[in-house]
């Protein structure tokens, strides 16, 4: 896919006895700007309205149909999965908008469609987790699970460790499994919505193929966001101590959703104009560790990737007068993320063979042979490496990398075979971190690069303006006449 991001406007039906005439929202013919109605009086022109207008890659007005939305941009990203691509579908908006009316449906049709493309190609599993108030992280297949972390792993992608992970076989058993998740998320009712989401909610399918074990997993991650909200949305009726609860989880989604918003603007940003003395500079830095919210939207947007990754941003709006600012505010992020100028930049294998997360089995058989001897020996470091490559062999817990080795072992296992399992395993340590910090060497070389073939090719255009500008100088061309 060209592009990260694709960016939809969902505009909902009002659920007024009255609507706004002339509705408050309408797109163009092309259904890609929308323009929204802000009432405000202009004394100076008797003008009643405020027209902004923003970009998206298609727009929904009320009339629209999830199924439409769901064929036209989330089927296509079921086949990028399952050939190893990372794809997020994200509903953002305001409390009340129709965030969870869309993700549901788009989650039902694309789990349907996920299963009838598998055809038993890949292995499907599944996670589901939620993100309630400041720190708290809810695993939502099994609710007395208090350990689970969002972190990343030694390759730097997100990950839900110490979530539940379930192994679904058939369509009908992952839509019970996902329908059950979304049930045990926490609501609570607002003056907006009497069901209102209290929590951010992500489920995460995992297709792993099962022809090869090293083969990175294509990943669906669906994410129902928490609604940003206004202290006007909590009612003084409902009660002091119901009221400061919902206040208190009110600070906490719209302090982890500022963070979001961080991450979109640092992502679109523009660099710094190109010079010859700033083109080795920085890539801009995108605070996605700052919350747990954005640490599990890593791959979504992170400027460097190590796989393939697509994020369908659905930005949900109520049509109604009271919620405008409200929509501008939704409206006006999501469109930055259409002409994002900061294209993803892809990890390449280290030309010098250095990197491990590049390394094929083979050549990690040959390093263990070199520095697991006695332990190890070409009789058994076929066992002990069975397949996997360097990448996968990297994201083995301790216990794991021990167990392997003294189950390929064939002689006797002691005090000093597990001695020098111990210091075969800090020198692959050290070689994995190492590893890593030559991979992000060599994404910021990357960027650096980027940045001076955009220095190089923008001086070529000033100069070519030049050379123009001289052109039509010259007095026989000054001269000439500009109409035939």
């Amino acid at each position: 896919m060209e592009r990260d991001f694709t960016v939809l406007f969902r505009v909902r039906p009002s659920f007024l006895p009255t609507t706004s005439s002339p509705p408050l929202i309408s797109t163009d013919d092309s259904q890609t700007q929308a323009t929204v109605l802000e009432p405000r009086t202009n004394i100076h022109t008797s003008a009643t309205h405020t027209e902004h207008a923003f970009t998206s890659d298609q727009c929904y007005l009320p009339s629209a149909q999830t199924e439409d939305l769901f064929s036209t941009h989330v089927e296509p990203l079921i086949p990028f999965v399952l050939s190893g691509g990372y794809a997020t579908v994200l509903a953002y908006g305001q409390t009340g908008s129709g965030k969870t009316h869309t993700l549901s449906a788009c989650s039902r049709l694309a789990i349907t469609s996920l299963f009838a493309s598998n055809a038993d190609k890949c292995d499907v599993t599944l996670q589901a987790i939620e993100i309630y108030g400041k720190n708290k992280v809810n695993d939502l297949f099994d609710a007395s699970n208090a350990r689970v972390l969002i972190a990343e792993n030694i390759a730097g992608s997100s990950t839900f460790a110490k979530a539940t992970t379930k192994t679904v076989l058939t369509a009908e058993e992952m839509l019970a499994q996902v329908e059950g998740a979304w049930a045990q998320r926490i609501t609570r009712g607002t003056e907006k919505n009497p069901q209102s989401s209290r929590s951010h909610a992500l489920i995460r399918i995992m297709c792993q193929p099962k022809r090869d074990k090293n083969a990175t997993p294509g990943v669906l991650q669906l994410v129902d966001l928490a609604g940003s909200e206004r202290a006007a949305d909590h009612s003084p009726a409902s009660g002091a101590t119901s009221n400061a609860t919902r206040m208190a989880e009110t600070v906490a989604i719209n302090t982890s959703l500022m963070t979001l918003k961080s991450c979109i603007r640092a992502r679109t940003s523009p660099a710094p104009p190109p010079t010859t003395g700033n083109a080795g500079a920085a890539a801009p830095h995108i605070p996605f560790r700052s919350s747990k919210l954005t640490l599990a939207l890593k791959e979504a947007f992170d400027l460097y990737s190590r796989q393939p990754t697509h994020t369908l941003f659905i930005a949900t709006a109520s049509p109604d007068q009271v919620d405008i600012a409200a929509t501008l505010n939704t409206f006006r992020y999501a469109s930055a993320l259409v002409s994002s100028p900061h294209a993803r930049i892809e990890l390449q294998p280290d030309p010098l063979g250095r990197n491990v997360f590049f390394w094929s089995s083979a050549r990690l058989s040959e390093w263990l042979l070199k520095y697991g001897a006695p332990i190890l020996s070409s009789n058994n470091v076929a066992g002990l490496v069975d397949g996997i490559d360097g990448a996968r062999f990297a994201k083995l817990p301790e216990g794991d990398f021990y167990a392997r080795i003294q189950n390929a072992s064939t002689g006797p296992w002691g005090g000093k075979q597990e001695a020098a399992a111990k210091e075969l395993y800090l020198k692959w340590w050290k070689l994995v971190i190492a590893s890593r910090t030559l991979s992000q060497k060599a994404l910021e070389e990357q960027w650096k690069l980027r940045q001076a073939e955009k220095v190089r090719a923008e001086e070529e255009e000033t100069r070519q303006d030049k050379e123009v500008q001289r052109l039509m100088r010259l007095p026989g061309i000054a001269a000439a006449p500009t109409t035939a």
